[in-house]
């Protein structure tokens, strides 16, 4: 009897321990969700949000920053403002997607915060995780000209930070448009004029002016070939010549001779590094000596053209002298002042 009730007891205990395990596990599963909720803001996707389910980790470049709480689709959350929407505008389409994010990672309490992380380009946009696939929304900064702010016709209950479309959606856009470029173009056209351009290479290639220069360039590296043949043994004689001249010089400089040539060498440095000074002195010199020139040419000018009048009279004198020597020694002397002829006197 006492053993029935000992293994009762121990079965009692372990169902306990059962139920206490059990209740540990869901509230550690459970735990974000018992947390004291954050922030909370909302956002609007146009594309499809597969795989997004309440409870998603919102991240902050890579960083867990808060959950999702609720998916809605717009037409329902905002009825009354859908009532006289058409249907082709994007917002009756979009789904509203609502989220936590908590004050001790991330806290915009104040709107101007808000306000100037979204011009500065804060968005969201769904991403996949590793191979996995969880599907999360990701937080980060990207260029606001390129997703700009939604325009919708309702007043938005909570604070919207805008979104961006995922790295799939833009990949799919941007293959539509490729496929649709390709239906709008005539490749029939275009597939006949490459067939024609790669006739005309190969028709130039085997026949034409592209086989005669491949002709000429094979002829032409053929010609190099046997120059490069022939010079070969000279380039080598010269290249050993130069190496042994290198080495001589080297020796020339490391032998006893060295330190004349390093004493020549900077002797030579320090006189190129005054010769400017000395052709400006010698500038300096020869723009005095043209000045003196000058000034000597002027000063003897008027000298050599007074010298040139008297010799031009002695050469008369000279030749009145050797006409009539009588007159020069025999002649009358000169008449007094008052004697002369009114013309004379002046």
């Amino acid at each position: 009897m006492g053993g029935s009730k000992a293994l009762y007891f121990r079965v009692g205990l372990m169902v306990l321990g059962g139920l206490a395990a059990i209740l540990g596990v869901a509230l550690w599963i459970g735990a974000d969700r018992l947390r004291p909720a954050g922030d909370t803001f909302e956002t609007y996707f146009t594309e499809s949000v597969q795989g997004l389910d309440p409870g998603a980790a919102v991240r902050f470049r890579g960083v867990q920053v808060g959950r999702v709480t609720s998916i809605l689709l717009a037409f329902n959350e905002y009825a009354d403002a859908m009532r006289d929407l058409e249907l082709q505008n994007v917002a009756s389409r979009m789904v509203v997607v609502r989220f936590d994010v908590d004050r001790r990672s991330i806290e915009m309490r104040s709107a101007d915060q808000h306000a100037q992380a979204v011009r500065a380009g804060l968005r969201v946009r769904m991403s996949s995780q590793g191979l996995t696939g969880v599907t999360y929304l990701e937080a980060d900064f990207f260029d606001p000209s390129r997703f700009p702010e939604p325009r919708v016709p309702w007043t938005p209950r909570f604070r919207v930070i805008p979104s961006a479309p995922s790295t799939l959606t833009q990949f799919q856009s941007q293959a539509e448009a490729l496929l649709a470029e390709l239906r709008q173009a005539d490749l029939p056209a275009v597939l006949g004029e490459l067939r024609g351009v790669l006739a005309t290479v190969r028709e130039q290639i085997t026949s034409g002016e592209g086989y005669a220069a491949l002709v000429g360039a094979a002829d032409a590296m053929r010609s190099i070939d046997t120059t490069v043949r022939d010079a070969g043994p000279a380039l080598v004689t010269a290249l050993n010549e130069a190496g042994a001249a290198a080495e001589a010089v080297r020796k020339l400089v490391e032998g006893p001779l060295g330190s004349d040539v390093s004493a020549a060498a900077t002797a030579l440095r320090s006189s190129l590094a005054r010769l400017p000074a000395t052709l400006a002195a010698a500038e300096t010199a020869v723009r005095r000596i043209d000045g003196i020139g000058a000034d000597v040419s002027r000063d003897i000018g008027p000298l050599l053209r007074d010298l040139r009048v008297a010799s031009d009279n002695l050469r008369a004198i000279t030749e009145q002298m050797r006409q009539y020597p009588s007159q020069i020694l025999f002649g009358q002397p000169p008449p007094r002042p008052d004697e002369r002829r009114p013309e004379e006197r002046r």
